[in-house]
């Protein structure tokens, strides 16, 4: 019997097959009943197959056979599925059916329907392809006209119908991706999908078993956890287990970036803390840390004076330009942007060899040594920009300065002796500093360039005269330099 005469056969064995459909017999009555039931509902199934097979619904004839197969499997219900199949154009589903049929049922089978089942595979397996996969990322889900590729086929390569078929690629954090492929009976086809990224990827893991992993507040998993984020946007790590200190960490992702993260929970906060007993369900993470707290610093300054003492030449002065100041700060963070503080500072500064001019005279007539001391106290106010080891830092500040000036005697260059004197004054002052901030741990440092105006109009004194004179014409120091602060917070970054 020819390949097309076994298909036109088959319909006629089916009727044969309904016609003598009968339960095995069993060891025992128990479940008979179900038995029988299994058998009505497959003997109805079949014969409605065949009802739809004959009036060319052939979806529905495959639907029906199918199921009278489950109910009650037998090869003339298999026959039938890979006859409805053929007849819908899906000779790879065909062969693979017929091919079970074999495996399963040969035994039912004579030697002719055997020798007829083999040369139906053949003639399907020329009306069959073969399609080999290449998508990126390799963890993509892809489909075939809606049916979903398993791995080992994608590994193997996927057999199909000749004709063409759309393949659909997805994954997530990546754009959807489609193409369109023809193939050709006994043919090998090679198709590639390369998926575009959208997101960043995070690829988050712990040596810690029963910590938790939660991204932005939301639970993922323990130990370990992969996965898309949206990019150019700030995403906040957690790593965290009761009784321990959580691994916090803030990150920023361009499209398609993969950043790897290998955290390690804190020190142990609660002794009589117990691990989780359910690791299928994560327990919702801690709330955030927030960089809120006290903090102390030292403060160290350099500060080049821009206005002379009693109008003396610091030009040609050895030593002299410059005051240096050591001080303290004590400061509360009130939220990651803003913080206040009270602040202390004392400088000094000692200069030697100034030149000292007589009205109307251009020549130095004499070189003085003097000395200026400052100490300043009062408020600051401190702005910072966002950032978790980094950040800006702008500082706005405003008191009391209290200075004091002693001149020294000298001989002029004629043998003039002039006495010296000193002067004491309090005064108003404002500041502005615009630094970089570091935090390493609970460790704070800073840079900044400082500048000061201070108020000299009280400080004024007997020189030299035996009258009273201001010491700054203007009534005013303005100074600027450099500033490095080094201190310790209540707080600690995230990581």
């Amino acid at each position: 019997m020819g390949a097309t005469q076994a298909w036109t056969a088959a319909i006629a064995v089916a009727f044969a097959a309904l016609c003598t459909f009968a339960p095995p017999a069993l060891a025992d009555d128990d479940g008979s009943a179900a038995t029988d039931a299994a058998t009505r509902s497959a003997r109805r199934h079949f014969q409605a197959g065949i009802k739809l097979y004959r009036d060319a619904n052939y979806s529905g004839a495959l639907a029906e056979f199918e199921a009278a197969y489950r109910d009650k499997p037998g090869p003339g219900s298999l026959q039938n599925v890979a006859l409805s199949q053929k007849a819908l154009f899906r000779y790879a589903e065909a062969s693979h059916s017929l091919r079970l049929l074999l495996e399963r049922h040969a035994a039912e089978l004579d030697e002719r329907e055997q020798a007829a089942v083999r040369e139906a595979i053949a003639e399907l397996e020329g009306l069959v392809g073969t399609l080999r996969l290449e998508v990126v990322p390799a963890s993509a889900t892809v489909s075939i006209n809606g049916r979903e590729v398993s791995a080992e086929e994608q590994k193997n390569g996927v057999k199909l119908n000749v004709g063409e078929h759309v393949i659909v690629a997805e994954a997530p954090g990546f754009a959807r991706s489609s193409q369109v492929v023809r193939v050709a009976g006994q043919q090998a086809v090679q198709a590639q999908l390369s998926l575009r990224a959208t997101s960043g990827f995070l690829q988050i893991t712990t040596s810690d078993p029963a910590a938790a992993i939660a991204v932005d507040g939301q639970a993922r998993g323990y130990q370990s956890w992969k996965g898309p984020v949206t990019p150019d946007v700030e995403h906040l790590v957690q790593i965290y287990r009761p009784g321990y200190e959580a691994y916090e960490q803030s990150v920023r992702l361009s499209v398609g970036q993969t950043l790897r993260i290998d955290g390690k929970l804190g020190d142990r906060t609660d002794e009589d803390a117990t691990p989780p007993t359910a690791l299928d369900k994560p327990a919702a993470p801690p709330p955030p840390r927030e960089p809120t707290g006290p903090y102390g610093l030292v403060a160290l300054g350099v500060l080049s004076l821009n206005n002379a003492p009693l109008d003396l030449q610091l030009s040609q002065a050895s030593e002299g330009r410059s005051l240096s100041t050591l001080g303290l700060r004590a400061g509360y963070r009130l939220s990651e942007p803003i913080a206040v503080e009270a602040a202390v500072d004392v400088g000094h500064l000692r200069g030697s060899n100034a030149c000292q001019k007589r009205e109307d005279e251009e020549a130095c007539y004499v070189e003085r040594d003097f000395a200026l001391s400052s100490l300043r106290f009062g408020p600051n106010l401190r702005l910072f920009t966002r950032g978790e080891m980094l950040r800006f830092a702008v500082g706005l500040g405003a008191g009391a300065v209290v200075h004091r000036l002693e001149l020294d005697a000298a001989t002029s260059s004629d043998g003039e002796w002039l006495k010296g004197g000193s002067a004491t004054g309090i005064d108003p002052y404002f500041s502005f500093e615009l630094g970089a901030a570091f935090n390493y741990r609970h460790l704070l440092a800073e840079l900044s360039v400082m500048a000061f105006i201070e108020g000299a109009d009280n400080l004024s004194g007997d020189f030299d005269e035996h009258t009273e004179q201001g010491v700054f014409s203007d009534g005013t120091l303005p100074m600027l330099g450099l500033g490095l602060k080094l201190g310790y917070s209540a707080w600690a970054p995230r990581r």
